[in-house]
C-alpha cells in the first residue's frame, strides 16, 4: 500500500522506517542473491527499503549519511506512461477508486478560453491544454499551477506522458516535447500543418459555393508513445512517427483527409481513423499498412462521414465510432469486420470504453449512453445523456463517467446505465438563455434559430455558453477531472 513517505509499507513497525525506493541504494545491494541482508544499518527486502531504528540509534549521523538519506528521499520512481482515455489502447479503464457519491468541487482552475482538451494525470500532476494556446500542469490535489507552456495555437488534444517527458500537439502545427517536471521545451517537431475538416454545404447549410470549416470539429489528435516513437495525426492528412529522443521524423504516412482521431497502440501496431473514411492499421516500426477498413461516405452534405472517435483496442479487437452513425468491431490483426451497430443516423464522436465483455459509448443527436456485448454487438441497455455526448466515457469500479454538451458531468452505473449523480457547471445551472429545458435536455427552438452557416456557428456558440463538457473525464485517487467550455478545469470529489 502506498503512503506519502514511502513507496511501500512493511507489514509491521518492527521492521523500521520506510524510505522511498532509491535507485542508487538498490543498485548497490542487488548483488546479493538472498531476499534480505544487512549492511551498515540498512537492509533490503522484497517489499521495501528500510532503516532499522535500533541501528540508527547506535550510529553517529555523519555528513555522509545525512547526504545519503537526503538523496534517498529525493529519488522518485520513473514517470508513469499516461495517454488519452487512460492507456495506449484507449480503453477508458482507470484503476482509481470510483467516485460513487458526489460531494462537490475540490477545485477549479480558470484558463483564458474553452477547455476541449481531456486531462491526463501522472504522479500528482494534471496535464491539459486550453484554446488559449497554453498547456498547463496543475497540482492534482490543490489545483495550483506547477508550470505552463505557451504554444502558437489552441491545444485541444490530450498530452502523452512517458519517461519524464510530456508530448503536446497544438493547432500551430507543432508537436512539442516538454520536460515533465518543469515544462522546459526539449524539442519541437513541425508538421505539414493543421486545419479543420471543411466541405461545401456542410451538414446541409445552403452555402455551397466554397468549403466551410466544420464548427463541430473541435478536437486535435492526441499523441501516443511506444517503441521509442511518438505517433500523432494532423489536419494536413499526414500521420507521423517521431523519435522521442531527437524529435526527428522516423516515418510519415499520407491519408486522403484530416486526421484528428487519436492513435491507439497495441501489438506493434498503431490504429487511427481519417476523414477520408478509412480506419488504418500501420506497423509501428516503419509505417507499412497492415490493413485499412472502409466506412461510410457522404458527398452530398458531408455529414455521415469521417472519424472523430478514436479507436479502443483490446483483446484482439478494434472498437471505434464513426460519423457514419456506426460503432465498428474489427479484428486487429486482419482488419475484417466482426460486427457493427447502427445508431439511427446519430454520430458517435466518443471513443468507446471497453472492459471485460462490454463496450460503452455515447451518441450525439440521440444523446444516449449505450452498452453492447463486446463479442457480437448485442445491445445490453441504453441510458440517457440528456444532451449530445461528445465526451468519451471513463470507467472505474462499477461506475461510468461522461460529459455532455449541456454542461453536465454525469455518473452512471455500469450494471444498468442508470444515472447515479450529475454535476452541472454554473452556466448550465443559470441557463440564462433558456437553452435547456427543465429536465436538462436541449431546448431545440432556442438552440437552432437559422438554417445557414452563420446560424450553425451561433448554435455552437450557444452550446459553448453552457459550459459544455466536450472534454473526456479522467480519474485519479477517487476524484474526477475534466474540462469545460467555460474555460475551467474541474476536480470533483
Amino acid at each position: 500500500m502506498n503512503n506519502r513517505k514511502g513507496i511501500q509499507v512493511a507489514g509491521s513497525d518492527e521492521f523500521g522506517l520506510v524510505l522511498p525506493k532509491c535507485t542508487k541504494i538498490h543498485r548497490s545491494f542487488h548483488h546479493f542473491p538472498n531476499e534480505s541482508h544487512h549492511c551498515v544499518g540498512y537492509f533490503h527486502s522484497k517489499r521495501s527499503c528500510l532503516i532499522n531504528p535500533k541501528t540508527i540509534l547506535m550510529i553517529r549521523l555523519t555528513p555522509f549519511l545525512l547526504l545519503l538519506l537526503a538523496s534517498c528521499y529525493s529519488c522518485t520512481k520513473t514517470s508513469e506512461s499516461v495517454f488519452f482515455h487512460g492507456n495506449a489502447g484507449h480503453t477508458g479503464v482507470y484503476d482509481s477508486a470510483p467516485l460513487v457519491s458526489l460531494h462537490g468541487i475540490l477545485w477549479k482552475y480558470q484558463t483564458g478560453a474553452r477547455v476541449i482538451s481531456s486531462p491526463v494525470i501522472s504522479g500528482n500532476t494534471v496535464f491539459f491544454g486550453s484554446d488559449d494556446s497554453v498547456f498547463y500542469a496543475l497540482d492534482a490535489e490543490k489545483g495550483t499551477l506547477r508550470w505552463k507552456f505557451r504554444t502558437g495555437g489552441r491545444v485541444s488534444s490530450s498530452a502523452a506522458v512517458d519517461r519524464g517527458k510530456v508530448y503536446v500537439v497544438s493547432f500551430d502545427g507543432c508537436l512539442y516535447c516538454l520536460e515533465e517536471k518543469t515544462g522546459r521545451e526539449l524539442w519541437k517537431f513541425t508538421s505539414a500543418g493543421e486545419r479543420v475538416f471543411s466541405a461545401p454545404g456542410i451538414h446541409g447549410v445552403p452555402e455551397k459555393d466554397k468549403p466551410l470549416d466544420d464548427p463541430w470539429e473541435m478536437y486535435l489528435s492526441s499523441p501516443v508513445v511506444a517503441e521509442g516513437l511518438v505517433f500523432f495525426g494532423t489536419g494536413s492528412g499526414m500521420f507521423y512517427a517521431v523519435d522521442t529522443e531527437s524529435g526527428e521524423m522516423k516515418w510519415e504516412f499520407s491519408t486522403g483527409d484530416v486526421i484528428h482521431a487519436s492513435p491507439a497502440y497495441a501489438d506493434s501496431t498503431v490504429f487511427f481513423g481519417s476523414w477520408d473514411s478509412y480506419l488504418y492499421a500501420l506497423r509501428a516500426s516503419d509505417g507499412k499498412v497492415s490493413w485499412k477498413y472502409k466506412t461510410g461516405i457522404d458527398t452530398v452534405i458531408y455529414n455521415q462521414v469521417g472519424f472523430q472517435s478514436s479507436p479502443a483496442v483490446t483483446g484482439g479487437t478494434v472498437y471505434v465510432g464513426c460519423r457514419d452513425a456506426h460503432v465498428y468491431a474489427i479484428d486487429s490483426k486482419t482488419g475484417t469486420l466482426k460486427w457493427k451497430y447502427y445508431n439511427n443516423g446519430s454520430w458517435v464522436i466518443a471513443t468507446p470504453a471497453v472492459r471485460n465483455d462490454t463496450v460503452f459509448f455515447t451518441t450525439s443527436d440521440t444523446h444516449k449512453l449505450i452498452a453492447l456485448l463486446a463479442k457480437d454487438g448485442r445491445e445490453l441497455y441504453t441510458g440517457s445523456c440528456k444532451t449530445y455526448g461528445f465526451s468519451s466515457p471513463a470507467l472505474s469500479g462499477g461506475m461510468l463517467y461522461t460529459g455532455n454538451d449541456g454542461g453536465s458531468l454525469m455518473a452512471f452505473s455500469t450494471k444498468n446505465g442508470q444515472p447515479v449523480w450529475e454535476f452541472r457547471t454554473q452556466a448550465a445551472v443559470e441557463n440564462r438563455d433558456s437553452l435547456l429545458t427543465a429536465s436538462g435536455e436541449f431546448n431545440l427552438p432556442k438552440l437552432f434559430t437559422e438554417n445557414s452557416y452563420r446560424g450553425m456557428l451561433q448554435t455552437v456558440d450557444r452550446i459553448n455558453s453552457l459550459g459544455a463538457v466536450f472534454s473526456s473525464p479522467a480519474l485519479h485517487n477517487g476524484k474526477v477531472y475534466f474540462g469545460s467550455t467555460d474555460g475551467n478545469m474541474y476536480a470533483l470529489y
